[in-house]
C-alpha cells in the first residue's frame, strides 16, 4: 500500500510531521481528518513514487481494458448514475494499474468542469479522436448512453479483427522461428563434429558438403557475432520503421507483396467503414468524420488517400467521385457509398460494406495461412534436407571405400 508524508496540526499546537499508509492521498487526507488533525501538506513518499512509476512501467494498457472500461461506463451510465460517480466507482473496479490512474484523472477532470469529451483528448495514446469526437456529439445531444454503447460494440469488433489476423499468425511465425533456431544449432554445434572426422580421413568431398563444411566453420567460430548482428538488424529495423520515412517504406513493400496487399486493402476497408459509418451514424459532419477516419488508418499510403477524400469533398466534390479517383477504393466500395449519397444513408451503407469485408478479411487470412503454412514447411525441408544430405554424401563414400 502506498505510504504519504504529511504535516498536520491540531487545535492551537505545533505542526506535526508522519507518514501514513493509505490507498490514495484522498484516503490518506480523511484517515488524518478522522483522526481529528487537520491536513496541511499530504504527498506520497518519494520511494514510493519511484517503486510504483518503476512497476507501472512494467504494465501497459491494451485495447481490451479500454473496451472494459467503456463498457462499464456504458452500463452505469445507462442505470442512471452521474458521470463523476460512476467515474469514481470504476476507479476501484479496475484492475490495470495504469487505466485505473487514467479513469481517476478523467474523474478529477470532469469534477473541475471540463466535458468527458475534453478529459479523454487529454490521453490520446488512450482515447482516440474519434472515440472523442462521438462522447463530444453524445453529450451535446443528451445521448451519452447510446454513443457509449456504440463506441463499445465499435472498439470489440475492431479488437475481433485484429484478434483474428494476430492469432492466424501465431503458427506461422512460431515455425519459423522454430526452424530457423534448429537450423543454426546444427550448423553451429552439431555438424562442425562432423567435419573433423571427414578431415581425419582426408577423403575428397562433394560439393555440398563443402559449402555446408564452410558455412559450418564460419558459425562454429562466430555464432556469437552472427546472433548480434541479428539483433542489431532487427533493432535498427524496429527504428527506421518508427520514423516517417521507414514507415512509407515498409507500408509501400508491403502493398507491393500480392497476397499481403489484399489482406491489407480489405482490412483497411473494413476499419475505413466502420470508422466512418460510426461517426455519420452518430451526428459528426461528414468533413470531420473524414478527417478522423484517416487519423485511424493504419497504413500511411491508405491514410494518405483517405485524407484525398477530405480535400476533395471539400473542394465540392462527392465522396464517391473523389474515391472512384483513388486506385485504393474497390468499385464495389464506390458503387455502394454512391448509392448512399444518393438515399442520404451513408452511414448505414459504410456500416454494411464494414460487416461485409469483416467477413473478407477472415477468408483472406485463412487463405494467407493456408497457403503460407505448407510454403514454410517446404522451404524449411528443404533446407534442413540439403544439410542433411551433405554430411551423409561423405559418410557413404567412407563407408563404399571401406567396404572395397
Amino acid at each position: 500500500m502506498p505510504r504519504f508524508e504529511y504535516e498536520v496540526k491540531k487545535g492551537p499546537g505545533a505542526i506535526s510531521k508522519g507518514v501514513i499508509e493509505a490507498e490514495n492521498q484522498r484516503a490518506a487526507v480523511t484517515q488524518l481528518r478522522d483522526m481529528g488533525y487537520f491536513p496541511i501538506h499530504v504527498a506520497e513518499c518519494s520511494e514510493a513514487k519511484t517503486s510504483r512509476s518503476f512497476r507501472d512501467s512494467l504494465v501497459r494498457i491494451r485495447i481490451k481494458d479500454r473496451n472494459v472500461f467503456l463498457r462499464q461506463l456504458a452500463n452505469l451510465s445507462e442505470s442512471g448514475m452521474m458521470i463523476t460517480r460512476a467515474l469514481r466507482t470504476l476507479v476501484e473496479q479496475t484492475e490495470n494499474p495504469k487505466m485505473a490512474k487514467v479513469v481517476d484523472q478523467l474523474r478529477e477532470d470532469v469534477q473541475k468542469g471540463n466535458s468527458l469529451a475534453d478529459a479523454m483528448e487529454r490521453h490520446p495514446d488512450i482515447f482516440p479522436s474519434m472515440y472523442c469526437s462521438l462522447i463530444r456529439a453524445g453529450e451535446t445531444g443528451g445521448m451519452i448512453e447510446e454513443v457509449l454503447w456504440r463506441i463499445c460494440i465499435f472498439g470489440e469488433q475492431e479488437e475481433e479483427l485484429r484478434g483474428k489476423v494476430i492469432s492466424a499468425m501465431v503458427y506461422p511465425i512460431f515455425l519459423m522461428v522454430v526452424g530457423s533456431i534448429a537450423i543454426f544449432i546444427l550448423i553451429s554445434f552439431v555438424f562442425p563434429k562432423f567435419i573433423d572426422i571427414f578431415e581425419d580421413f582426408n577423403a575428397q568431398l562433394p560439393w555440398p558438403t563443402v559449402v555446408v563444411m564452410g558455412i559450418c566453420d564460419f558459425m562454429g567460430t562466430w555464432w556469437w557475432a552472427v546472433i548480434l548482428a541479428a539483433v542489431a538488424i532487427i533493432v535498427l529495423l524496429v527504428r527506421y520503421r518508427r520514423t516517417d520515412p521507414g514507415r512509407m517504406a515498409f507500408d509501400r513493400f508491403f502493398l507491393r507483396v500480392p497476397v499481403v496487399k489484399t489482406l491489407i486493402i480489405k482490412f483497411e476497408m473494413a476499419k475505413f467503414a466502420r470508422t466512418l459509418g460510426t461517426l455519420l451514424d452518430n451526428g459528426v459532419p461528414v468533413l470531420t468524420s473524414l478527417k478522423i477516419t484517416a487519423e485511424t488508418m493504419s497504413n500511411v499510403l491508405v491514410r494518405n488517400n483517405v485524407a484525398a477524400l477530405h480535400t476533395g469533398v471539400t473542394e465540392g466534390d462527392s465522396l464517391s467521385e473523389t474515391m472512384r479517383e483513388s486506385i485504393l477504393f474497390p468499385p464495389m466500395v464506390v458503387s455502394m457509398f454512391a448509392v448512399g449519397e444518393e438515399s442520404g444513408r451513408i452511414g448505414s451503407v459504410a456500416s454494411r460494406i464494414a460487416d461485409a469485408y469483416d467477413l473478407e478479411v477472415d477468408r483472406a487470412v485463412k487463405a494467407l495461412t493456408a497457403l503460407f503454412e505448407p510454403l514454410l514447411i517446404v522451404v524449411m525441408g528443404i533446407i534442413v534436407g540439403f544439410l542433411v544430405i551433405a554430411m551423409l554424401l561423405p559418410m557413404l563414400s567412407l563407408s563404399a571405400g571401406v567396404g572395397a
